[in-house]
């Protein structure tokens, strides 16, 4: 998505690969006006899909912290593309059940100030939640949940667009692991 298109309101597509033995993995973004989900005659194009997905390389990471950075990484990609934050203005898909279940968590890791409730320690990914809720806060987006991995024949829209950044995921982390990583960064965006 181009500055210059209408960003009235917008879809936010995340996934995500992980290679949980060197803590290496891609999250994919991609950000669409969505205008093309309220029309039922869009019929998504995956190779224009495809080149427009945004990609970023993280480390130390797990599949939990990797959806939750890729996330705030893509609500980050969502509010470059504005002059100004707009309330209820995005709407986050993601098959990430760590993240469609944040909400209804909130109260709760709040009330113990995100630490364990047996050791009394900081949760691991406990400031990536912080920032999660003050992004929600601020832009009051909405969570969608997207059944990963359904069949080709049941689709919708949704599912179809979905398929592609899940696809574009693996692939990047393929081509990574290949390269076999050695820089020691923290992340960075392809």
């Amino acid at each position: 998505m181009t500055r210059n298109e209408s960003l009235d309101r917008c879809a936010l597509f995340s996934d995500v690969s992980v290679n949980p033995k060197q803590r290496l993995g891609i999250g994919s973004c991609l950000l669409l006006p969505q205008q093309f989900l309220d029309d039922p005659q869009y019929d998504p194009d995956p190779a224009g899909l495809s080149a427009q997905l945004c990609f970023r390389r993280f480390t130390d990471t797990s599949s939990t912290k990797l959806e939750l950075q890729t996330i705030l990484w893509g609500v980050e990609l969502f509010r470059s593309q504005l002059t100004e934050a707009v309330r209820g203005a995005l709407q986050l898909y993601t098959d990430s059940q760590a993240v469609t279940g944040l909400p209804g968590r909130r109260l709760h890791l709040e009330r113990c100030n995100y630490c364990g409730g047996r050791s009394g320690k900081p949760l691991a990914n406990a400031s990536l939640y912080v920032d999660f809720f003050a992004a929600s806060d601020e832009l009051g987006f909405e969570i969608f949940k997207v059944a990963g991995h359904s069949r080709t024949s049941s689709r919708d829209t949704v599912q179809r667009i979905f398929s592609i950044v899940d696809r574009g995921a693996r692939r990047a982390l393929k081509l990574w692991l290949a390269e076999k990583p050695d820089d020691g960064s923290d992340s960075r965006d392809l």
